[in-house]
């Protein structure tokens, strides 16, 4: 079954592929790739870093990209707090707004697990909204939805409020219990693509519910 899961992902990712490619040959309107933020928070005890992709293959397609990175460590090196999330998603959009996903998640504790689910997506001049929602294939089929909402109102000229929050809840839906959950919150402020501030972080961990408080700083900015 997993063969057959891993090679389905494989023709998937070639179709959607050529689309890509052939969307990119046809004109289209010039238009500013989106950027890619990446975050660093620094804490008293720790440091976590994420990045996030969100791209179409070619302006007017209704194909993309969705990817996140997440690593996280301790300064003493705790095997325990060590984790590294990867997310890669191709996307097709259904409605505006609305995508449709397939690709596969990473995880440093459980490893590779395919992936199909649904994304919705709304973008202003000041405010982001995005949630995933879907199903690991194999293993547990854990059921997981990922939430970023991020506000960013004008003070003056190049400078603008930034907050922030972010969501995760993974269930093993083997065992119906709690696998992975977790809450970012984010306020300071923006000068053009630098935004920096204070940060939280909770995460909580496995069907026990193990869990970390993290408070400290985040310096982040918009890659082009």
């Amino acid at each position: 079954m997993k063969r057959n899961i891993f090679s389905l992902l494989l023709v998937t990712f070639a179709v959607l592929a050529s689309f890509g490619v052939y969307a990119q040959s046809g004109e289209a309107p010039a238009q500013q790739s989106a950027p890619i933020p990446l975050e660093i928070v620094l804490s008293g005890d720790g440091w976590v870093s994420q990045m996030i992709i969100d791209k179409k293959f070619a302006p007017e397609s209704k194909f993309g990209f969705f990817g996140l990175s997440y690593l996280k460590a301790d300064y003493d090196n705790d095997e325990f707090l060590r984790e590294s999330i990867n997310l890669a998603f191709l996307k097709y959009d259904v409605f505006k707004g609305i995508s449709l996903l397939s690709g596969a998640i990473f995880n440093s504790h459980w490893g590779f697990r395919p992936y199909a689910g649904a994304q919705y997506g709304y973008h202003s001049k000041t405010f982001m909204g995005v949630i995933n929602s879907g199903f690991h294939l194999t293993e547990t089929q854990n059921f997981e939805t990922l939430a970023i909402v991020e506000y960013r109102p004008p003070i003056k000229g190049a400078w603008s409020v930034y907050s922030r929050i972010q969501g995760l809840y993974s269930q093993n839906s083997e065992i119906s219990k709690h696998d992975r959950s977790h809450f970012y919150a984010r306020l300071g402020a923006s000068y053009k693509t630098f935004s920096f501030g204070a940060a939280y972080n909770y995460d909580c961990y496995g069907p026990q519910k193990l869990t970390e408080n993290q408070f400290g700083i985040f310096i982040s900015t918009l890659l082009r």
